[in-house]
């Protein structure tokens, strides 16, 4: 397991995506981030999961139909 930090912004689609509504930052130890995420949500019944990097760190977008979305931001420690 790798010790991230992952900071998990919310984005509401009536205030725009310029800036999260809401921020959390926690430090915890993962096997693996992608499944992780997934398991935050295996109860929503349509979202989409995109991956990609940014400035070495991964980066988890959450996509829910009704046009909300978190993104999980992991960087490694």
């Amino acid at each position: 397991m790798k010790e991230y930090e992952i900071v998990k912004e919310v984005f509401n689609p009536c205030a725009g995506e310029q800036r999260p509504d809401t921020c959390e930052i926690e430090e915890r130890e993962i096997a693996d981030p992608e499944a992780y995420v997934k398991s935050l949500y295996q109860k929503e019944s349509h979202v989409e999961f995109l991956r990609s990097e940014k400035d070495g760190s991964l980066v988890i977008e959450v996509l829910f139909d009704s046009g909300r979305k978190h993104r999980y931001t992991f960087s490694e420690l």
